[in-house]
């Protein structure tokens, strides 16, 4: 770590605290002794393979997108956990490329747990349901599955 006073690398860690999503450390450096904080937070590189076979980099923004419209006006902060956890499942399968199919999937089986309309709504688009009888059969999937 470059000290911002004197640009030596020598410093040291006097305290560090878990923030939301990241860590921050009181540091010292240990040749001009002025003291400075860092914040540090994992960047996560990953790709996934379209549907059309293209490759992209991962993007949970689309993945925050998609559920709140299917999650309609549910409250920010119960989005936001339902997306960490979303998150944590899709980097927990430790497959590099992953491809969106396998994505979808975990959303959906969040969203099931979750709430069964939201389910309803993002799988009508991620399954591209466009008959009734698909959609009858879903919804008879949830009714006799509980949960």
């Amino acid at each position: 770590m470059y000290c911002p006073f004197c640009s030596k690398t020598d410093t040291k860690v006097l305290e560090s605290r878990l923030l939301n999503e990241s860590i921050r450390r009181r540091r010292e450096c240990l040749n001009c002794t002025n003291r400075f904080t860092t914040y540090e937070k994992a960047k996560i590189h990953f790709k996934v393979i379209k549907r059309d076979g293209k490759e992209q980099e991962f993007n949970l923004k689309k993945i925050e997108e998609s559920v709140s419209k299917a999650c309609g006006k549910t409250p920010e902060e119960i989005l936001t956990n339902l997306t960490k956890k979303i998150e944590m499942r899709i980097l927990n399968k430790k497959m590099n490329p992953l491809k969106t199919s396998e994505i979808g999937k975990v959303v959906l089986k969040e969203l099931k747990k979750h709430d069964k309309i939201s389910y309803l709504r993002f799988a009508s688009v991620h399954k591209e349901i466009d008959d009734p009888e698909i959609l009858k059969k879903e919804i008879n999937t949830i009714i006799k599955g509980g949960s």
